[in-house]
């Protein structure tokens, strides 16, 4: 039996907060071959969650603490569609398979669980989205915290 116990809580929350991407993850599957691929995920405001699809797999999210809003895209990055993760709005999305997401944590210590069919298969990411890193990374995260459906990052 693989659990999650307060302290796991605890030190995956103190990981995010120390980690530079500011987020981290425990895995609650056992490899890559798994048929259901289960992690926790701790974000901290300000983690760069780059846009991407799966164009072979749906993904669900369980929102246990905190708060993030899912952001949709179509393929050219415009907003299609906001939803928002929290004790007071949903706590569970499903995205289906070949939709292209994003993620904005809009509290500290927000932690959901990642839940998708195995084996692993690496994010498929958008090139309109920046590689962490990039210098256009930060100006495009700010854009998420804000972006309305309808609307697309301006490139300068």
């Amino acid at each position: 039996m693989i659990g999650f116990d307060p302290a796991q809580l605890a030190d995956l929350l103190r990981q995010a907060e120390a980690s530079p991407r500011l987020r981290s993850h425990l895995l609650l599957h056992s490899g890559h071959d798994d048929p259901v691929q289960r992690l926790v995920i701790a974000l901290r405001r300000g983690t760069y969650v780059r846009p991407h699809v799966h164009s072979h797999q749906w993904e669900m999210l369980t929102l246990l603490r905190g708060a993030c809003d899912i952001l949709f895209f179509d393929a050219a990055g415009q907003v299609t569609a906001r939803t928002r993760l929290a004790p007071t709005a949903s706590s569970v999305i499903q995205i289906p398979q070949g939709q292209v997401h994003g993620a904005v944590a809009m509290e500290d210590d927000t932690v959901v669980i990642e839940t998708k069919p195995g084996p692993y298969r690496a994010n498929e990411f958008m090139d309109w989205a920046p590689q962490e890193g990039d210098a256009r990374t930060q100006p495009f995260l700010q854009w998420l915290e804000r972006a309305k459906p309808g609307e697309a990052f301006a490139v300068s």
